[in-house]
């Protein structure tokens, strides 16, 4: 039913079809009437929350004081954010907001106690994604009942509570332990952080790259391996000290459920705890339940708690691995392991798109190490932390040693973008893989495996060579990125990565530095099949144009880099680029070149230059019937030295220079090259104004249609030979004349 309301309804009404004539088939009144009286509650509970989210609470520079708990706050540099429940809409909202200094950073995040924060701000619906496949992370809170964002100026002040709840007890509890692993070794203290507080580091997956390559984030996703052993600890503990019986089971369940506080509360890990008090409260109350009842009548009450739970990755992968191991209870380790890798891997691949082909193996290897040496160590390294340095820096290099081990297999050849597989193929592969588990070693089900081998492979050759080709305006905020891909794959290229235009900063306010190309394009990339980008070409030097180059470097293989012919003397712009693989060239390019392959032509510049605006490439090209012209940030005085070079020079598209700029897009210019469509990429309440209004007037007389990605989003020109139409993410309108 949450897959109806919430998600695809033709699936949803798949499923439902399927379950009601499992009802049916089983011939009991008293299951079926249970199950209507089921079905019609959370139906009023659903549309209750629907209702809810329906209707976002705004308002415009507001002060509010909240709530918050320092174990928390992710903080990142200068910046933080944390959710807490508001005062204004009555419900959870997350809280982006600034540190008005360093001082004040070092108080909030020092803070044991939990503060009355107040900030300054406005509060507002998130956005929804805004390109294809990217992080959604309206959806994401969504899911979690969060519906509003504040985007905090700053923090006006804060200050510790004095009355502490039960909640809050703990929560400073979580913050002592994360403030007393800072003192650990680095390794050790992202181990304790990770696997016992379920806090990560702005930098954790800088050191964890290994952990992610290999897809064992599940191990640091605190979930029902960690409640396993919580529950292991605490009841020898507890027998120890002379407790059994219903006393016992009673202490377990109200430890559990401060447990589920101190760990971070996550969805993820709610389906663990409410499985695990089930089960405690069963034996209580001399009413056994199998573990497969346990985990349904779990999953009804998760449903009911947050209807949209399983819409998350992390939720979805706690359920199917759960009922996996049930499954496979009395298989041997290794063939339970390899059908519980086979039964993420569909989830894995719609939401990550990618998979090593080292992960199965490397499971069987650490899963068990990490219950029998990596656990221990840790919570060792954590005892003798206050007794014994020498033995805390020798865990910690063991620590060190088997981090390192990881990264060095996750750097390893093997890597597959795969691509993200439509949902039907999702559920096709999830039911196919339980039929194996379930009828394992009948002879009937011999062709199963095979089939499921033959929808991989069809599925990794329909997404990998499609039929149609693409040119795609990303939606990057204040800046440019452009992604064209011929039909079978046969050419991509990119022209532009974007980037984020940093203004001066203290060294404390600067953080961790991130690239959203990597959540942005690089993740649309990915979710086609693709992981080698054949050309980027990059129009100048500016921040907002290649400032994200290097994450393409680093995630993407990348055949060459195409400049403006002399900025390869540019001392900054080549100290951006070092890190480049020896097979990626650089080419540096007047209009007077051809670069074999590249299926642009190139209009500009036409002597050396720094790569600044008036030295921006123009590249020019023909897909699925129309004419393209792309022109950086060149100048009005460029545009017309272009002409002057090239007087023939048309277009239908033209991607409307420096962002729809007044120093770009001369009337002449226009109305020479007779555009019928205009691009604009620019980000939305940017500082400079951008589109002009000027510019926008010019193509409006010019009868120009514009996409303009503020209103748009994301547009993708998708096309098959000589014709193709337009599909924004933000609207379905085909153009809008200024």
């Amino acid at each position: 039913m949450s897959v109806l309301l919430f998600g695809h309804p033709l699936l949803g009404i798949g499923l439902l079809t399927v379950f009601t004539i499992r009802l049916v088939m089983l011939k009991d009144p008293q299951i079926l009437v249970m199950t209507m009286i089921i079905g019609v509650v959370f139906g009023i509970v659903v549309a209750a929350n629907a209702h809810n989210g329906d209707t976002p609470y705004e308002r415009k520079d507001c002060h509010e004081t909240v709530k918050a708990y320092p174990d928390m706050i992710s903080a990142n540099g200068g910046n933080c954010h944390f959710i807490a429940k508001s005062g204004l809409s009555g419900r959870k909202v997350i809280y982006f907001a600034r540190f008005k200094s360093l001082a004040q950073k070092k108080l909030i995040m020092g803070s044991n106690r939990p503060l009355a924060m107040t900030l300054s701000g406005e509060m507002k619906a998130m956005m929804p994604a805004t390109n294809v496949n990217q992080f959604d992370m309206r959806a994401y809170y969504h899911h979690q009942k969060i519906y509003e964002a504040f985007s905090g100026k700053e923090i006006i002040a804060s200050r510790p509570y004095s009355q502490l709840t039960l909640t809050d007890r703990i929560h400073e509890i979580r913050s002592r332990f994360n403030h007393y692993c800072q003192a650990l070794p680095k390794t050790l203290r992202t181990y304790a952080l990770g696997l016992i507080s379920g806090t990560r580091q702005s930098d954790f997956f800088d050191q964890m790259s290994g952990v992610k390559q290999l897809g064992l984030l599940h191990i640091f996703s605190i979930s029902g391996m960690h409640v396993y052993y919580f529950l292991s600890i605490l009841d020898r503990a507890l027998t120890m000290l002379g407790f059994s019986g219903r006393l016992k089971g009673t202490v377990k369940l109200v430890c559990l459920g401060g447990y589920f506080i101190f760990s971070g509360g996550s969805p993820g890990l709610l389906r663990a705890v409410l499985m695990a008090g089930l089960a405690i409260s069963s034996r209580m109350v001399g009413i056994p339940l199998s573990q497969l009842a346990t985990l349904s009548l779990t999953l009804i009450m998760n449903l009911f708690m947050l209807p949209e739970a399983l819409f998350l990755m992390g939720v979805q992968l706690s359920y199917g691995l759960a009922l996996g191991l049930i499954a496979t209870s009395r298989m041997t380790y290794f063939r339970q392991t390899v059908l519980l890798n086979l039964l993420s891997l569909p989830i894995l691949l719609f939401h990550l798109y990618q998979w090593h082909l080292l992960s199965l193996a490397v499971n069987l290897l650490v899963l068990p190490l990490f219950g029998r040496l990596i656990f221990p160590l840790v919570i060792g390294g954590l005892l003798v932390g206050v007794v014994s340095h020498p033995l805390v820096l020798l865990i910690d290099a063991c620590l060190h040693e088997f981090n390192h081990l990881l990264n060095v297999v996750g750097a390893l050849p093997g890597m597959v973008t795969f691509g993200k597989p439509a949902l039907v193929v999702v559920w096709a592969l999830l039911f196919l893989t339980f039929i194996m588990i379930v009828h394992h070693g009948g002879r009937r089900m011999r062709l199963v495996p095979w089939v499921v081998l033959v929808t991989y492979g069809l599925t990794f050759i329909w997404i990998h060579f499609p039929l149609n080709g693409e040119v795609t305006m990303f939606d990057i905020g204040q800046g440019d990125s452009f992604l064209i891909r011929t039909p079978l794959n046969r050419s991509v290229t990119l022209i532009d990565t974007g980037g984020k235009v940093v203004f001066d900063q203290q060294p404390w306010q600067r953080g961790i530095k991130t690239y959203q190309a990597s959540r942005l394009s690089i993740n649309y990339l990915k979710s086609i099949g693709i992981s080698k980008i054949d050309t980027i070409c990059v129009s100048h030097q500016d921040a907002d144009h290649c400032g994200d180059l290097p994450a393409f470097l680093t995630e993407m293989q990348v055949g060459r880099l195409v400049i403006p012919l002399g900025m390869d003397k540019n001392p900054s712009f080549m100290k951006r680029i070092e890190m480049r693989a020896k097979t990626t060239s650089v080419i540096s390019v007047s209009d007077r070149n051809v670069v074999s392959g590249l299926p642009l032509t190139i209009y500009h510049p036409y002597e050396p230059g720094k790569g600044e605006n008036h030295d921006s490439e123009v590249l020019g090209g023909r897909f699925g019937g129309l004419s393209w012209l792309f022109t950086g940030d060149l100048d009005r005085q460029g545009e017309m030295d272009t002409l002057g070079r090239h007087p023939g020079l048309k277009t239908d598209v033209i991607k409307v220079g420096h962002h729809g700029s007044r120093t770009a897009s001369d009337p002449q210019f226009i109305s020479q090259i007779h555009p019928k469509i205009a691009l604009i990429s620019a980000g939305r309440n940017n500082r400079y104004n951008h589109p002009n209004q000027e510019t926008l007037v010019t193509l409006k007389k010019a009868h120009v249609a514009v996409w303009n990605t503020q209103d748009s989003g994301m547009v993708r020109y998708m096309y098959r030979q000589n014709s193709g139409h337009f599909e924004p993410v933000l609207d379905r309108n085909e153009g809008k004349m200024q």
